[in-house]
């Protein structure tokens, strides 16, 4: 089993990191809103989706949002928040590898600024291909391993073994994301190449490759005020999106496959598409804060409202 990247016991607060980062976050939310503004459907699926801050982008799109998130203190830190401003969405704390759904469940999703800590991207494309529906839109951002300040500094070292299509795992301690310890999960730059060959050996059909943040530099970032970058983000997004210059990637894609089994009916109601996430047996439900698997016997519960569905 893969290593897992567990925020919870570094006490963080991941709305901290981004108080000082107004351009990526505004940068991002531009290029999703075009990417959903046009699409609708029932189940959403927001994997890692921590306290919600993209939930603007695709909530009007779709009738049942869902964010899964492995931080279980996040969800319920953030709930009232989220709830307040996005009175649709249902949180669950789960692990990405394994989440709690029956096969072909969802109509869309999206994993933004979470596959750096996804060890085994292999087995997480696996597990995304068997949750979401055939022809779901799916987008994929990842950290580019190979943007251009990181291929000059590389060439400036003459390290040459810097440009195969194996990630780069950045030092502990550079990139805390609201935790103040000098520790820290996994951190993964990934090329474009492997995650394009990865995506397409998981039937994810990319249509459109986007970059993102091409103006991330503090220096740029003293100079010019977040008017005048987004200003110019979205001109690069719009020209540049094909080359590997800036450091965000993202993979609009669409799921081609042969459904394994039975789609899932679509209702309202949540309790239709949870299944087991070890096993993916059904769930028998006692009241509504409870939850055992028929097969495996395994048993769940609700924490502040908020289902508990993570295993290793």
């Amino acid at each position: 089993m893969p290593d897992i990247s567990d925020y919870d016991k570094l006490n963080y607060d991941y709305s901290q990191y981004w108080q000082e980062r107004l351009y990526e976050n505004l940068a991002e939310k531009n290029l999703l809103n075009k990417v959903f503004e046009n699409h609708r459907g029932n189940w959403f699926l927001d994997v890692g989706g921590s306290y919600g801050r993209i939930a603007s982008t695709y909530y009007n799109s779709y009738k049942y949002p869902v964010i899964l998130d492995y931080s279980l203190n996040t969800l319920i830190k953030n709930k009232e928040i989220i709830k307040s401003r996005y009175p649709k969405i249902t949180l669950i704390a789960a692990n990405a590898y394994k989440m709690p759904f029956k096969e072909s469940s969802f109509d869309g999703g999206l994993m933004v600024r979470v596959l750096h800590h996804i060890e085994k991207p292999e087995e997480y494309f696996k597990e995304a291909k068997r949750v979401f529906k055939k022809d779901a839109r799916y987008v994929q951002e990842f950290a580019n391993k190979v943007h251009i300040k990181a291929k000059i500094k590389a060439l400036f070292r003459k390290d040459f073994e810097f440009f195969s299509e194996e990630p780069y795992e950045q030092p502990i301690g550079e990139n805390l994301e609201g935790s103040k310890k000098e520790e820290g999960g996994i951190f993964l730059n990934y090329h474009p190449s492997n995650i394009k060959s990865l995506l397409e050996k998981n039937d994810f059909i990319i249509e459109k490759k986007l970059g993102c943040s091409f103006l991330r530099s503090q220096t740029i970032k003293k100079f010019l005020g977040s008017e005048v970058m987004i200003f110019l983000e979205k001109i690069l997004q719009r020209t540049l999106s094909w080359t590997n210059i800036p450091p965000s990637i993202f993979f609009q894609t669409t799921l081609k496959k042969k459904a394994l089994g039975k789609e899932v009916e679509q209702g309202s109601n949540l309790r239709d598409i949870l299944a087991c996430p070890s096993c993916k047996g059904d769930l028998t439900f006692e009241g509504e804060g409870y939850a055992e698997c028929k097969k495996c016997n395994l048993e769940f519960s609700k924490k502040d409202d908020i289902w508990d569905f993570r295993i290793e």
